[in-house]
C-alpha cells in the first residue's frame, strides 16, 4: 500500500475542488452573460459598447428591408434608434440590458445618411452614422 502524507491528501483535496469549480463554471442551461446566437438573416450588427459608445463611428448597410441587431458587449443598459437626414425616427427602438443580449428589428431603409442614437438618460454621446446605400 501507498503511503499517505498531509501534502498528498492537500493535492488530491485541491485537484478535487479544482475538478469541481471547473466543472460547476460549464454546462449552466442558465443563459446568464452568455451571448444569444444572431439570426442568419442580420443586414446590420452593431455593437453597444463597451462604454458610452457604439463599436464603430460609421456603418453602411444596403437599401431595403433590413433586420437590424444590437448587441451589448457592455455592462449596462443601452437602446438605439435609427434618425434620417429629416430628423425623423424609424419606428422601431432596440435595447439590451446586460452584456450578451441582441435585440433585433426590421427596417425599410432608403438610401442616404441616417444616425444611430442611444436613448438611455446620460449616454448623449452615444452616436453612429448609418450610410445606406
Amino acid at each position: 500500500m501507498q503511503r499517505m502524507t498531509i501534502r498528498s491528501i492537500l493535492a488530491t483535496g485541491a485537484m478535487g475542488l479544482l475538478t469541481m469549480s471547473i466543472a460547476s463554471c460549464g454546462g449552466s442551461d442558465s443563459g446568464a452573460d452568455s451571448p444569444a446566437t444572431l439570426p442568419a438573416d442580420i443586414g446590420l450588427e452593431v455593437d453597444a459598447g463597451p462604454g458610452l459608445k457604439f463599436g464603430s463611428e460609421s456603418y453602411t448597410a444596403s437599401a431595403g428591408r433590413q433586420t437590424v441587431a444590437l448587441v451589448n458587449v457592455d455592462t449596462q443598459l443601452h437602446s438605439m434608434v435609427i434618425v434620417d437626414a429629416g430628423k425623423k425616427t424609424l419606428p422601431g427602438e432596440l435595447e439590451v440590458g446586460k452584456s450578451g443580449d441582441i435585440d433585433t428589428g426590421t427596417y425599410d431603409l432608403q438610401p442616404g445618411p441616417y444616425q444611430l442614437l442611444c436613448l438611455v438618460p446620460g449616454h448623449d454621446n452615444m452616436k453612429a452614422t448609418l450610410t445606406v446605400g
